[in-house]
C-alpha cells in the first residue's frame, strides 16, 4: 500500500511541480508534455515519500507509536530484522516462541518484531488461542504470508477461502467425512499398510532386518494413501524408478524437503514475495515442481469427472480403476456432491482440483511425519513398544484364519488411542499457521489492529505447562487417561486445530494412524540405529527453516521381524 501511495502522490506532484516550470502556462495548455521533468521530479518525490513512509513504518511506529508496544516480547530486535533471522538461525523451527512462551506464559499474547520490524503477534494461552479460533473465527483470515508459506503447495481450496464462501463448502466438504464416507474409504487404509509391511518382509537381509529412514519410508506409504484415498490412483511408490514429470512423490520430495537455498528462498518468500524474481535452479526447481502437481492432479480431476458422467450416463456404479474394489476415494465423492447437490458453481474443475491438491498435501505429509516421530518413540521407549504390541496381539487373538479387524475395533484399541494422541500434542506435525484480523479487534483486554498477523504455534499451544502440568515436555500416553482442568479443553491440543474451521480430516488422520502402526507392530520389532541410540531420549536436531517438524536429515531406524 505503501508503494502504491507513493506512486500516486508523486505523479500528482510532478505533474504540478513540471507545470510550475512552464511560467504562467498552465502544462496541459503547452503543445508538449515536458516528460523529463515530470519522470525528473516523480523519481524524486517518490524516492522521499516512499522513503518517509518505510522511515516511519520501521523506526516510528513500531517503538513509538504502536498501541501494541507495551506488550510483552524480546527486545533484542536488530534494527532491520527485527527476530526474523534469529528464528532462521535456531536449531529449531520451534525453538524461539517455546522460549517466549515460557518466558511470558500468562500473557495472552507476545509481542515481536519481524523483516522491517513488522510486529507479529504469537498466540500464547489456551483462552486466545479460544477467541481466535472459536468465539472471534469469522473475524480473523489467513494471510497471503500463510499462503506463500503452504499455498503454493496446497492451492488455496477450503484452507484459503473465506466469510460465506467458505461455509458453504465446508458444509459440502463435511458430507465426505461422515461416518458412513469414512466406512468407504478405511479398507485403503488397511490395505496400503498391509502392502507396506509386505515390502518390508521382501527387504529384510538374511538376520531378518532391514534400516530404513522412516522420514522417507513413511512419507512415501502416506503419499500411497493419500493418492488412493484422496484421487482413487495407485502411486506405485514402492516400485520402480521415479519419472519427475510423471511422479507425485518426486515432486512433493522436492518441495518439502528441499535443498538448503530452497529451503532460504522458500522462508525469505514468506514475508517479501520473491518467489518469481529469482532465476536460481534452488527456486527454478521448486517452480517446476509445483506446476507439475497442478498439471498432474489437474489430469486426474479432468478424467474422473469424464469417466464418472459416463458410468452415470451407463447406469453403472463407478469405481476408480487405483482402488480395485477396496474402497472409494474422496474426489470420486466430492464430483458425487458436486452432481447430488448441484455444487457445480462452487466445486468447479479448478475448484476441484485445488481441493485434491489440499487433501494430498495435508494428509500424507503430516501423517509421514507422526509416524516418523512414533517410530523413534517405539526405538527408544521399548516399554512402550512392548504394551502396544501386546494390546494389538490381544485383539487379533479373537480373530482366526486370516481375518482382520475392522477400523471399529482398531478404534477400542485405548493405548494405541493415547500413544498416537500423545505424538500428535509433543511432536505436532506443523511448525505454525496464521491469523489476521479484518478489522480493529479486542481480544483479551489486548487491542490488536486490522492486519495485524497472529502467530499460531501448534508447539506452543500444545506443550504449555499452565495447561499439561510440569511434564508438558515430557512423553506420557498415560496422561490421555485422566484429563483434568483446562487439560480437558478442546483447546489444549491445536494440532487439528479448533472452532468452525478446524480439520475435517482428523478421524481420517487417526484411522491412518492406526492402521500403520498396528500392522507394523504385528510383523517388527522397532530397534535404535547406534546414532539413535547413542541420543538416548534427546530429541533429534530439527529442520529449520521447515513446514513440519521433521528430523534434520531424516530418522534411520532398524525393523527387525518378530519371528526371529
Amino acid at each position: 500500500m505503501d508503494f502504491q501511495v507513493s506512486a500516486l502522490l508523486s505523479l500528482v506532484e510532478a505533474v504540478l511541480l513540471a507545470g510550475g516550470a512552464q511560467g504562467d502556462k498552465f502544462i496541459f495548455q503547452s503543445d508538449e508534455l515536458p516528460i523529463v521533468d515530470i519522470l525528473r521530479y516523480f523519481a524524486l518525490c517518490f524516492f522521499v515519500q516512499y522513503g518517509a513512509f518505510k522511515f516511519y513504518r520501521i523506526v516510528i511506529y513500531p517503538h513509538f507509536v504502536s498501541p501494541m508496544r507495551h506488550l510483552p516480547g524480546p527486545k533484542d530486535n536488530h534494527p532491520f530484522f527485527g527476530q526474523f533471522l534469529k528464528i532462521f538461525l535456531q536449531p529449531s523451527p520451534i525453538g524461539l516462541h517455546l522460549k517466549w512462551h515460557h518466558t511470558w506464559p500468562d500473557a495472552p499474547f507476545v509481542r515481536y518484531l519481524g523483516l522491517g520490524n513488522e510486529e507479529t503477534l504469537l498466540i500464547n494461552t489456551l483462552e486466545a488461542h479460544r477467541e481466535v479460533l472459536q468465539t472471534h473465527c469469522y473475524s480473523f483470515v489467513k494471510p497471503e504470508v500463510l499462503y506463500r508459506f503452504v499455498g503454493e503447495i496446497s492451492g488455496r481450496g477450503l484452507l484459503f477461502i473465506e466469510g460465506d464462501q467458505h461455509k458453504r463448502l465446508r458444509r459440502a466438504m463435511s458430507a465426505l467425512f461422515t461416518p458412513r464416507a469414512l466406512a468407504r474409504i478405511a479398507p485403503i487404509f488397511l490395505h496400503s499398510a498391509e502392502e507396506l509391511t509386505a515390502y518390508f518382509h521382501r527387504n529384510v537381509d538374511g538376520q531378518g532386518r532391514i534400516v530404513i529412514d522412516s522420514v522417507d519410508m513413511f512419507s512415501k506409504v502416506a503419499l500411497d494413501i493419500a493418492g488412493k484415498t484422496v484421487m482413487g490412483i495407485n502411486m506405485n511408490n514402492f516400485g520402480g524408478e521415479e519419472d519427475p514429470e510423471k511422479s507425485f512423490r518426486a515432486s512433493y520430495r522436492r518441495l518439502l524437503q528441499p535443498p538448503l537455498l530452497s529451503a532460504i528462498i522458500s522462508f525469505i518468500n514468506t514475508a517479501v514475495p520473491v518467489r518469481k524474481f529469482i532465476p536460481l535452479e534452488a527456486n527454478l526447481g521448486f517452480i517446476r515442481a509445483t506446476k507439475n502437481l497442478w498439471k498432474l492432479t489437474r489430469k486426474e480431476v479432468d478424467q474422473r469427472i469424464v469417466d464418472y458422467d459416463r458410468a452415470i450416463e451407463q447406469g453403472k456404479p463407478f469405481q476408480s480403476a487405483g482402488l480395485e474394489g477396496i474402497g472409494m476415494d474422496l474426489l470420486t465423492m466430492m464430483v458425487e456432491e458436486r452432481n447430488k447437490e448441484k455444487l457445480q458453481d462452487l466445486l468447479t474443475e479448478h475448484e476441484l482440483v485445488e481441493q485434491s491438491l489440499t487433501f494430498l498435501a495435508g494428509g500424507h505429509e503430516t501423517a509421514a511425519t507422526t509416524l516418523s516421530w512414533s517410530a523413534y518413540i517405539l526405538a527408544t521407549r521399548p516399554h512402550m513398544q512392548d504394551k502396544l504390541r501386546a494390546e494389538i496381539l490381544h485383539l487379533m487373538s479373537k480373530y482366526q484364519g486370516g481375518e482382520r479387524p475392522g477400523t471399529a475395533e482398531i478404534d477400542k484399541l485405548q493405548y494405541l488411542d493415547n500413544f498416537i494422541k500423545e505424538c500428535l500434542r509433543r511432536f505436532p506435525p506443523i511448525v505454525n499457521t496464521f491469523r489476521e484480523p479484518i478489522e480493529d479487534i479486542t481480544i483479551c483486554n489486548t487491542f490488536i489492529p486490522k492486519g495485524t498477523l497472529l502467530y499460531l504455534s501448534f508447539s506452543v499451544a500444545n506443550r504449555s505447562k499452565d495447561v499439561w502440568g510440569p511434564d508438558a515436555d515430557e512423553f506420557r500416553p498415560e496422561r490421555w487417561e485422566n484429563l483434568k482442568g483446562e487439560a480437558a479443553s478442546p483447546y489444549a491440543v491445536e494440532t487439528f486445530l479448533n472452532g468452525p474451521r478446524m480439520c475435517l480430516g482428523r478421524v481420517f488422520a487417526m484411522m491412518e494412524l492406526k492402521a500403520v502402526l498396528m500392522e507394523l507392530l504385528l510383523s517388527f520389532r522397532i530397534l535404535p540405529t547406534p546414532e539413535l541410540a547413542a541420543l538416548g531420549e534427546e530429541i533429534p536436531p530439527l529442520e529449520n527453516p521447515s513446514i513440519t517438524v521433521t528430523p534434520k536429515g531424516g530418522l534411520k531406524v532398524v525393523l527387525e521381524r518378530l519371528d526371529q
